[in-house]
C-alpha cells in the first residue's frame, strides 16, 4: 500500500507542477460535455425517443454518461502504454527494474494515478450536469460496473503495451479498438440503429456492455440483477482479454529486453 501511495502521490504533484495543464485538460474535458448537454436539449426540445426508453427517454442523460465513460476507455488503453513510455522518456525506467518492485506491480501503481485523475474529472462533469438532471442512481451498482469494465478493458491496455515496448510507435490495438469502441459502443446512438454484422461486433465490445449496463444503474436505478446479462458479459470478457493481455505484455517486455532496446524509444 505505501508504494501505491508514492506512485499517486508523484502523480499528485507531477499534476500540480504543470497546473496549466491540469486546467486545460479539465477545461476541454467540461466543455466536451458542455457542448453535448446543449446538443441534447436542443434535439430533446418536444421530441421523444422510443431507442431511449429502458433509461427514462433522457437523451441528455445518455449522451453525457456515453461521452464521459470514453475517458474511460481512453485511460485503460492507455494508461500501461503511457507509463511505460513516460519512463523511457524520462530515463527511468532501467531504475525501477533494478528496484525490488516488481514489474506487474509498477505498471499498476504507474497507471493507478491516471485512473484516480479520470474519476476526478469525470466526479466533476456528473457533478455539474448529471446530478442537476431526473434521474435515479443506484450508486453502489453503477460502482461496480464501472469497476469491472476498466479491468475488463485493461486487457487491451496491457496488449497495447507490449506492443508499443517493440514498435516504439503505432499501436494497432488502441487504434482498432478505440475506434470500434466510439463508432460501435452506443457512445452517442443506441446501436440498435446499426446494421446487422455491425451490431455483431459491437457485441464483443466490452464498451456496449458496459454502458447499457451504466446508464440503467445510473438513470433509472437499475440493481444488478436486472443487468445481469451485461455483467455476465463484462466478467466473460475479461477471463478472455486479462491473460491475452498478460501474454502479450510480457512477450513485449521479453522482446524489448532480448533487442536491449527496452529504454528506447
Amino acid at each position: 500500500m505505501y508504494k501505491a501511495y508514492v506512485f499517486v502521490k508523484r502523480g499528485f504533484v507531477s499534476m500540480l507542477s504543470y497546473r496549466m495543464a491540469f486546467v486545460l485538460t479539465l477545461l476541454g474535458t467540461f466543455v466536451g460535455a458542455a457542448q453535448f448537454y446543449f446538443m441534447a436539449k436542443f434535439l430533446g426540445e418536444g421530441h421523444e425517443f422510443p431507442l431511449l426508453a429502458p433509461y427514462g427517454g433522457n437523451l441528455m442523460g445518455y449522451l453525457i454518461i456515453g461521452t464521459t465513460f470514453m475517458s474511460f476507455v481512453g485511460v485503460s488503453l492507455n494508461s500501461f502504454q503511457g507509463a511505460i513510455r513516460g519512463e523511457q522518456q524520462m530515463g527511468t525506467l532501467e531504475f525501477l527494474l533494478m528496484s525490488d518492485t516488481p514489474l506487474h506491480q509498477i505498471l499498476i501503481y504507474s497507471a493507478l494515478w491516471n485512473f484516480l485523475y479520470a474519476c476526478l474529472s469525470t466526479s466533476v462533469i456528473f457533478l455539474v450536469f448529471v446530478l442537476g438532471m431526473d434521474i435515479n442512481v443506484n450508486l453502489g451498482a453503477a460502482l461496480f460496473i464501472l469497476l469491472l469494465s476498466v479491468v475488463c478493458m485493461s486487457g487491451f491496455g496491457l496488449m497495447s503495451a507490449g506492443i508499443i515496448m517493440v514498435t516504439k510507435q503505432g499501436d494497432p490495438i488502441t487504434w482498432a479498438f478505440g475506434t470500434l469502441s466510439g463508432l460501435l459502443s452506443g457512445a452517442m446512438f443506441p446501436i440498435e440503429l446499426l446494421p446487422p454484422l455491425l451490431r455483431t461486433i459491437a457485441a464483443v465490445l466490452p464498451p456496449t456492455h458496459a454502458l447499457i449496463a451504466l446508464r440503467k444503474t445510473i438513470m433509472v436505478h437499475a440493481g444488478l440483477g436486472e443487468v445481469r446479462s451485461q455483467v455476465l458479459a463484462l466478467l466473460a470478457l475479461t477471463a478472455l482479454t486479462l491473460p491475452i493481455g498478460l501474454v502479450v505484455f510480457r512477450w513485449g517486455f521479453n522482446r524489448a529486453r532480448t533487442d536491449g532496446s527496452l529504454a528506447e524509444y
